[in-house]
């Protein structure tokens, strides 16, 4: 078969899932950074706040779209939290690629009606709708990339896999602000409602190839006899008969999944409006904190994960945690940043955590358990996430708009919202240290492999 080979122990090394889902990994965040870099103009200007160019006007009042960013937010983590939950249950029934097909088309369907919108409220049943493509597609793509690897590589595939998606993260903002640049030599005579819409359908051009990819794409659960299997397994099928030890650790995970969850949601309201009132104001000059400290990231990133291939267990966890803990502290002090450099230098740390955390968080999943189960795993994780980013822009929003100008025990008022972020990112860590043995999940394991083969030696003439 073209692009695969056999690996370690029979199974099957698919090389151009690796190939097309990195691409697609790429593709799909470009879209998405490219057109979040003009929402918050667009939320602007569809409520008649903005009825000039950025450039032309000398203070855009960005804290008054705080509001509906955080509703967008929670929109797309609400339906993608609710079908995440069961994404991986269903592809382990029905297959991997289907689903990711499925995601696909529906992303380039949407990214063209945003063009079409024309009040907030379409803007945030599109962004809802959105919540489903994801949904479709990246747990069930990570647990493919597992699948289609060696076990030693899953790391630095995982790791290719999330640098794609951070270059997609970097080179998105440059696209919309390029787009953006376009549209408004083509249409500015048309007011800034028309500059603004034209860069969704530019965005959506760019990122069409994904579809295609995703058609190229291998199944990598067998067929007959195990479909049959899968067709009859419930959703908690062989997740209840875990070792402890292993279910303390998915659930160590879990928390800290939906905590973190809650955090990185209220940042998402409120990073890009706090950038405009306090940092940049026009598409290009935002876009370069995000190219800067988007860079600084990817840099570090496959290094890290080759690294982390090497490590033990143990050692896992603790680079886990403490990568966590830094990430936390930068995040802590980011909202008293006032100068563009600082900004970036910040930003850029929290961008290195995220490119070592999420690959090495994946691959110790992984490891947790059969393969299964890996899709339901994958699924949930992402659902607890999912979860917590609905709960964050409810949050953050309101309270940034809320405390905008205000000083709260000598802070600026915005900064507290800072703190609040950092502060449940620290719970989830607590509970991670506190669950999680990888030690203890090894030693369960090891019994249970012993009982298995015990019990196949009692059945045997």
């Amino acid at each position: 078969m073209p692009g695969t080979r056999q690996g370690l122990r029979g199974a099957t090394i698919y090389r151009v899932n690796l190939v097309a889902l990195v691409i697609i990994s790429f593709l799909i965040p470009l879209g998405f950074s490219a057109a979040n870099l003009i929402v918050p103009y667009y939320i602007l200007a569809l409520k008649g706040v903005l009825r000039q160019l950025p450039e032309h006007v000398g203070s855009l009042h960005a804290y008054r779209a705080a509001v509906e960013i955080g509703v967008l937010v929670s929109a797309f983590m609400g339906t993608r939290a609710v079908l995440a939950a069961v994404s991986g249950w269903i592809s382990d029934r029905l297959g991997r690629k289907a689903m990711i097909v499925s995601g696909m088309i529906l992303y380039a369907v949407l990214g063209i009606l945003y063009a079409l919108t024309t009040s907030v409220w379409q803007l945030i049943v599109l962004r809802a709708v959105q919540g489903v493509a994801s949904a479709l597609v990246w747990p069930v793509a990570e647990t493919l990339i597992v699948e289609s690897v060696r076990p030693e590589f899953r790391t630095r595939a995982l790791s290719l896999y999330v640098i794609a998606s951070n270059v997609g993260n970097i080179v998105g903002p440059v696209i919309g602000g390029a787009a953006y640049e376009v549209s408004k030599r083509l249409y500015a005579s048309e007011g800034v409602l028309a500059v603004l819409r034209m860069p969704f359908i530019i965005i959506t051009a760019a990122t069409l190839p994904g579809v295609f990819l995703a058609f190229l794409v291998k199944e990598t659960l067998g067929e007959s006899r195990e479909a049959e299997h899968r067709g009859k397994t419930r959703f908690h099928g062989g997740l209840l008969q875990l070792p402890l030890a292993v279910k303390r650790g998915l659930l160590a995970f879990y928390i800290n999944g939906l905590m973190n969850g809650i955090a990185v949601g209220i940042m998402s309201s409120i990073v890009l409006v706090y950038v405009l009132d306090f940092i940049a104001k026009t598409p290009t000059r935002v876009a370069s904190i995000m190219l800067i400290a988007g860079t600084a990231g990817l840099v570090v990133s496959y290094p890290a994960a080759h690294i982390a291939d090497r490590l033990n267990a143990v050692a896992r966890k603790r680079v886990l945690v403490l990568v966590y803990l830094v990430a936390r502290f930068f995040l802590a002090v980011m909202g008293l940043v006032r100068g563009y450099w600082e900004f970036v230098a910040i930003a850029a740390v929290l961008n290195i955590a995220m490119n070592i955390s999420i690959p090495l968080l994946r691959a110790i999943q992984a490891e947790l358990v059969p393969a299964r189960l890996r899709g339901r795993v994958f699924g949930l994780q992402q659902a607890f996430f999912n979860a917590g980013m609905v709960a964050g822009p409810l949050i953050g929003g309101p309270l940034y708009k809320y405390l905008y100008g205000k000083q709260v025990a000598g802070l600026p008022g915005v900064e507290i919202v800072f703190l609040l972020s950092a502060a449940l990112g620290l719970i989830g860590v607590a509970f991670l240290a506190w669950l999680y043995d990888p030690l203890a999940v090894e030693e369960a394991w090891e019994r249970e492999a012993r009982l298995q083969e015990a019990l196949r030696a009692r059945r045997e003439p």
